[in-house]
């Protein structure tokens, strides 16, 4: 998925995060995370993170579950980045230098995508910003992995931004919490080039995140008896 990027959405608390460390450990490790693999060409093995929301706390707690899940420290092929108090324009002349810096880089992971713009809905910038991601993925051959928010009315991605990521991304996923069954599902909204897959269901057993069996809906007995 080289020269394309991925989107991964869903409300706040939903966690987003959560599944985007499991990608990154996919990468470090040498098998898969809850049905999940990413395969780094073997000359290429290098990521970078870049963080534009959470708090020094949370940033380090985010690395922590990443080692967690692959298993091992951090290798020195994955850099990692808190850019929460900067603005638009320097976030993206920063991951565009690191690019420039590191052509052995062939996944980059942005969390969120929301602190690109200053105006999610404005078209013309949401539109521009569709376009660097469309162009620095070809021009440094590289793989861009981000997040969006979905909106809490109709459940799409965020404003024009999410409009224009989902019309151009290789894939748009979806993440979601089932409050009646404690699950956190990961399931396919838009595929570019793949078949749908099942979702994927997480749960947080005591602090240890655990893929789980997908439960589709739980039968409500008062529902049953009318």
């Amino acid at each position: 998925m080289l020269q394309s990027y991925i989107i991964f959405s869903g409300l706040p608390k939903a966690s987003k995060s959560t599944y985007l460390a499991a990608v990154a450990a996919s990468g470090i490790t040498d098998h898969s995370i809850w049905s999940m693999r990413m395969s780094l060409p073997k000359d290429r093995r290098r990521m970078g993170y870049f963080d534009t929301e959470m708090s020094a706390f949370d940033f380090y707690r985010q690395m922590d579950k990443i080692k967690y899940l692959a298993g091992s420290e951090l290798p020195p092929y994955f850099d990692a980045f808190s850019m929460r108090e900067d603005m638009p324009s320097r976030i993206k002349l920063m991951v565009e230098q690191y690019l420039i810096n590191h052509p052995d880089c062939a996944v980059i992971f942005i969390d969120g995508f929301l602190d690109l713009c200053l105006n999610y809905n404005d078209e013309r910038e949401t539109r521009l910003l569709t376009n660097w991601f469309k162009r620095i993925t070809k021009k440094y051959n590289c793989l861009l992995v981000g997040v969006i928010h979905l909106g809490k009315g109709a459940g799409e991605t965020l404003g024009h931004l999410g409009s224009n990521t989902d019309r151009w991304a290789q894939s748009t996923m979806i993440v979601e919490k089932n409050k009646e069954t404690g699950q956190f599902i990961l399931k396919p909204k838009y595929l570019r080039s793949s078949d749908d897959f099942e979702p994927i269901a997480i749960n947080n057993f005591e602090g240890s995140w655990r893929e789980v069996p997908y439960i589709y809906s739980i039968p409500n007995p008062k529902k049953a008896k009318q």
